[in-house]
């Protein structure tokens, strides 16, 4: 099984993007099968209701951010699901508030799984976004392989500067800027899974 660890920003586009890598990965040759572990917190998965109706195995943790008090249950979680289903990807949505950095460590710990993690950062919200948590920012960006930056299209003036100051929190992570009112790339997906280690 591999995970991908997809991180990001509440209203950064997370499921949206979910949902097309997840169709991206089913239609590759052997038709792999993908399992999807929401982290919500609350009673009621709204995301999860949009992700079963796509017809993926979806499964729950509500107990609280699987980065810190929810961590036993990610294990346990990831377990059953592998258990259960014993899927070729699993798919890790993170809430808005979880540290992807923690969650890759609390995998690398208990697992052998190979896995990568995948931020999803709004450039439209970036700098209002950075002014006020820097250092979630910061965390959510610096750890992830992969970055893609989305709604350039709303920024308002030049786009390029946030591209550029995006990367520079972005450490040795792929950036991928996209507009909001297409659809991605499959080279970019492509590029995601060989990141997978």
């Amino acid at each position: 099984m591999k995970i991908i660890i997809l991180g990001g920003f509440l209203g950064s586009g997370k499921t949206t993007v979910l949902l097309q890598l997840a169709k991206y990965i089913t239609s590759q040759p052997g038709k792999p099968q993908v399992v999807i572990l929401e982290n919500e917190i609350g009673e009621v998965g709204v995301d999860n209701q949009l992700l079963s109706g796509a017809s993926f195995a979806v499964e729950n943790i509500f107990s609280g951010c699987i980065c810190c008090s929810g961590a036993v249950d990610l294990v346990e979680g990831v377990r059953k699901i592998a258990a259960d289903y014993a899927p070729d990807w699993l798919l890790i949505e993170a809430t808005g508030m979880a540290l992807p950095s923690t969650i890759r460590q609390t995998l690398s710990q208990n697992f052998n799984f190979g896995f990568t993690t995948l931020t999803i950062a709004d450039a439209s919200r970036w700098t209002r976004l950075l002014k006020v948590s820097p250092d979630f920012v910061d965390e959510q960006v610096s750890c992830a392989d992969t970055v893609i930056l989305t709604k350039i299209d709303k920024v308002k003036g030049e786009v390029q500067p946030i591209i550029d100051d995006v990367k520079s929190h972005a450490n040795n992570a792929e950036l991928y800027p996209l507009c909001a009112l297409e659809p991605i790339d499959e080279a970019i997906f492509a590029a995601v899974l060989a990141k997978v280690q």
